[in-house]
């Protein structure tokens, strides 16, 4: 994840979920970038949250 990706997810909103799923956020990182399908699932749902809790645009 580059910080200047457009659809990144603010470290915030990432940090705040992760830790209201009990789920360490090194550990999730380390996997996220190895390419573990189960980091990626969680990864997506976070995203998908995080775009559909935003207001819509004027």
């Amino acid at each position: 994840m580059l910080p200047d990706h457009l659809d990144e997810i603010p470290p915030e909103f990432l940090f705040a979920n992760l830790k209201d799923l009990n789920i360490d956020i090194g550990e999730f990182m380390y996997q996220l970038l190895n390419d573990n399908p189960e980091a990626i699932k969680i990864y997506i749902n976070i995203y998908i949250k995080h775009n559909t809790s935003k207001p819509p645009e004027s």
